[in-house]
């Protein structure tokens, strides 16, 4: 496989960027929450007509899931490996594929059975720690294709939660660590 780094490494850059890690931190993250993070990333897919799996947890526990027309048990698997991969870096997995491809080291100490180093899961920042995460599986058009989807559908729960007044979104736009 040919790896661009150049082109890898401004990604993990903007993985990385300070917008992109305020937009994944809220300051509560309930249930009623975790639901509606996923109806977003649904809705999203829908309107895109794109064939994909959402899950989203709130902790270790599987609060939404929804497989579209065009999805297998195969993709079921993919976010559950892939929300073991966020937890267990707490990070996104776009952002631990893009430091694998760059560093040009591979993660063959996680078991692949249980993790999957593929974009598309993204953790849910509360008070500094990971409250959740939200899970993408189905699109191969690029590595960063379910992250992008993920990412809009904080995104738009974010801009949702801040129209309506109810507090999850963070309202502080504090940006960096």
């Amino acid at each position: 496989m040919v790896v661009e780094v150049d082109g890898d490494a401004r990604l993990l850059e903007e993985v990385r960027a300070p917008a992109s890690v305020s937009a994944r931190r809220l300051d509560r993250f309930s249930h009623a929450d975790a639901v509606a993070l996923g109806q977003a990333a649904l809705g999203l897919a829908e309107r895109r007509g794109l064939p994909v799996v959402v899950r989203v947890t709130r902790g270790e526990q599987v609060v939404f899931h929804a497989a579209r027309e065009g999805t297998t048990a195969e993709h079921d698997d993919w976010v559950r490996r892939k929300i073991n991969s966020a937890r267990r870096h707490e990070i996104p997995t776009l952002e631990l594929v893009l430091r694998q491809r760059v560093s040009g080291r591979v993660a063959d100490w996680l078991d692949p059975r249980e993790f999957a180093v593929a974009g598309g899961a993204v953790p849910v920042v509360v008070a500094g720690g990971i409250a959740g995460v939200i899970a993408v599986s189905g699109l191969v058009g690029s590595v960063r294709d379910d992250h992008d989807l993920a990412m809009a559908a904080l995104r738009a729960f974010r801009d949702a939660d801040a129209d309506a007044g109810t507090g999850a979104a963070s309202a502080s736009a504090e940006v960096g660590g």
